[in-house]
């Protein structure tokens, strides 16, 4: 099989075929004919930080509604959260969720083993345990404050003891201001040692993060708006207008672009539930973004698709190369409309995102399968691999 088109390839857009085998990319080439792709053929984006709920919060988003939702967005992979209820911090939870997403997800789905006080002294045998089976992105996201947290001892014990990536919410929990708590927390942690920081906020900690060996991600939410703007919580907190300026300023220096997709219902919403949904529209606002001259195409999918596949371990995923599993995104450049929450498809029915424009893909490949089309899934629930 071959498509023929405009292709993100090396860095640019070209003209050229892609030639797949078997899912793969065997082959680009300006001399590879087969059928013509109208659009712009992006790498699939993979966003490595969604909240999925599933379990005892179903109500308000699952794996195969969430999984729907982000291919919609253009989003081919994505790595679950271990912060669920119940939380997943042994090898029976994560197994029992692993069963759901085999028989639900659209998009291909991984998940993260979370670290708590009460399973860090055998967190080395979990994890051999379930990556019989399993592969497992990294242990966390580790949080440090609230509900699931860590001490720093903790931190530095599991550290000590697992050969695998460890990702952090970084937030001191003796800190009330919370541009310090970042800047404390990333401090502390780049002491014990190298860690992927999740969902950075302030420019100063994603500086830190930037001249050591630990890496980082920043959202769409911490970008586009300030706490005098949307009033709305989340972890971390919505900081003040300089702070977010300063950020913006920054983009360069993080590795991951994330959506970090934290769905609940309205209700919940007013009374105080931290998280926004979003892995359906961060890929189609940043394409816009493109459009627009606002930031790079390179850097969008560098940030987007490269670096969570290279950070995450995702060996097939990532840039359109040989050698790689055919996942596709291709945008329509004069396909640009307002978001609308009732276009979307998570089960939270609402977005911060409201009005904001955006370029949504026309067609979505999966392993070299047409997966969406003009707005129609072409695939059943379970298509998507469960890694």
């Amino acid at each position: 099989m071959i498509i023929y088109g405009n292709v993100f390839y090396k860095g640019r857009i070209v003209e050229c075929g892609i030639e797949i085998e078997n899912g793969v990319i065997v082959d680009v080439g300006k001399d590879k004919r087969g059928k013509n792709v109208d659009g712009i053929i992006m790498p699939a984006g993979i966003d490595v930080h969604v909240h999925f709920r599933d379990f005892k919060e179903s109500y308000k988003e699952t794996i195969e509604s969430g999984s729907l939702s982000a291919l919609y967005g253009g989003v081919c992979l994505v790595v679950d959260q271990p912060n669920t209820n119940p939380p997943i911090v042994d090898e029976e939870i994560y197994f029992r969720r692993m069963e759901i997403a085999e028989k639900s997800t659209y998009v291909d789905y991984s998940l993260n083993l979370g670290l708590v006080e009460d399973n860090v002294d055998k967190i080395d045998e979990i994890l051999r345990k379930i990556e019989e089976k399993h592969y497992v992105p990294a242990i966390g996201e580790v949080f440090l404050k609230d509900r699931m947290s860590v001490s720093y001892e903790t931190l530095e014990k599991a550290k000590k003891t697992v050969n695998k990536l460890i990702t952090v919410h970084a937030e001191d929990p003796n800190e009330e201001d919370d541009v310090k708590a970042e800047v404390k927390a990333v401090e502390r942690c780049l002491s014990i040692g190298k860690f992927h920081f999740c969902h950075i906020s302030t420019a100063k900690a994603l500086d830190m993060i930037y001249h050591s060996e630990s890496t980082s991600e920043v959202t769409p939410h911490h970008l586009l708006y300030s706490k005098e703007v949307v009033k709305l919580r989340v972890n971390p907190p919505l900081k003040s207008n300089d702070v977010r300026v300063a950020l913006v300023r920054n983009f360069h220096k993080a590795d991951i672009l994330a959506s970090d997709h934290a769905p609940h219902t309205l209700e919940e919403k007013w009374e105080g539930a931290p998280g926004f949904p979003g892995v359906e529209t961060i890929y189609p606002m940043f394409f816009y973004m493109v459009k627009r001259g606002y930031i790079r195409i390179n850097d969008l999918v560098e940030k987007f698709v490269v670096n969570p596949a290279k950070i995450f371990g995702f060996d097939r995923y990532g840039e359109i190369e040989v050698g790689k599993y055919a996942n596709f995104a291709v945008f329509d450049p004069h396909s640009e409309k307002p978001i609308k929450a009732r276009d979307l498809h998570s089960k939270a029915g609402w977005t911060i995102y409201e009005g904001l424009m955006a370029i949504f893909p026309k067609e979505v490949y999966m392993r070299g399968e047409k997966v969406l089309e003009d707005g129609e899934i072409l695939i059943d629930k379970g298509f998507g691999k469960v890694l």
